[in-house]
């Protein structure tokens, strides 16, 4: 009889103490905040969609098939497979990637999809951030020189004459969707929740000098790409490139000299702005926390 009354007069501070244990916080917690929570911590699985055959920039390709004694459409096949292959290999580290060729379950079906619903635009290539010696974003009132803008090409009468300047305005070819519903579909259906989109590529002359371009001729090797989530949002994009000799016609040394720099310089974009997107999203956290 005496343990029935002490078990008795004990089950209050067992209940007290459970509820102290899982701690009132977890238990107030709405639905919404507990899947914001969890959203963030879903793994990177990116797919990789390369470009279209127009979107092969080539203005050497004569010296190409010679050097190489290869087809014009064999060196486009191989530089779009080898620059899926560079950017897989420099990813794979980060997150999971999946490619349209051979090795992976997607379909080459599912690419025409793509195709089909993707469009283009040229923008200007995103200015890089000014730091201090911390790394940390300069405010515009405290950066050491002041970078002016290029402006856009005008085109006009002058004092009488026809003018047309040379655009100086960098620009890159960028992915626009006509119906960003594909991204969602992918989602679903092979759980990819990142899409970079290899635009255009470039292996061309690097005509950027014109007084030097005959003295120290050199080639350049770009491509121009856009990165989306799963919602159609744009987590990077740009142009990466990268020089090679002038005379140098050998597939083999182009992608071996310049595609492992091409697939760094995305990947590297890329992190640093899902890590800017995380200490965002941590802010704001915070801040709303603080706030209640």
């Amino acid at each position: 009889m005496k343990i029935r009354v002490f078990l008795f007069l004990l089950f209050p501070f067992i209940a007290q103490a459970q509820t102290d244990m899982f701690d009132d916080e977890k238990v107030t917690k709405s639905d919404q905040e507990v899947y914001e929570e969890g959203a963030g911590e879903e793994e990177a699985k990116i797919l990789i969609i390369p470009f279209e055959k127009n979107l092969f920039v080539c203005d050497i390709m004569r010296d190409l098939t010679t050097s190489n004694q290869m087809s014009a459409n064999q060196i486009y096949h191989r530089l779009r497979n080898e620059i899926q292959l560079s950017l897989q290999a420099a990813l794979k580290d980060s997150m999971e990637t999946a490619l349209f060729l051979n090795t992976d379950s997607i379909k080459n079906e599912d690419l025409i999809d793509f195709y089909a619903v993707m469009g283009y635009e040229y923008v200007p290539i995103p200015v890089e951030k000014e730091e201090d010696k911390k790394g940390k974003n300069l405010p515009a009132g405290r950066r050491g020189k002041k970078v002016e803008q290029p402006k856009d090409r005008e085109v006009g009468i002058r004092n009488g004459q026809v003018v047309a300047e040379r655009d100086l305005v960098e620009r890159y070819m960028k992915t626009v969707l006509k119906d960003d519903a594909i991204l969602n579909e992918f989602y679903s259906k092979y759980g990819i929740n990142r899409f970079l989109f290899i635009n255009q590529m470039d292996i061309k002359m690097d005509f950027s000098d014109p007084e030097t371009a005959f003295i120290d001729p050199k080639r350049i090797a770009a491509i121009h790409y856009t990165v989306l989530d799963k919602n159609g949002k744009e987590l990077t994009g740009g142009l990466a490139s990268k020089h090679f000799a002038g005379t140098e016609s050998r597939l083999n040394y182009i992608i071996g000299s310049t595609f492992y720099a091409l697939s760094a310089e995305v990947l590297g974009k890329l992190v640093e702005k899902e890590k800017e997107d995380e200490e965002k999203d941590g802010k704001n956290r915070k801040s709303k926390t603080e706030s209640e």
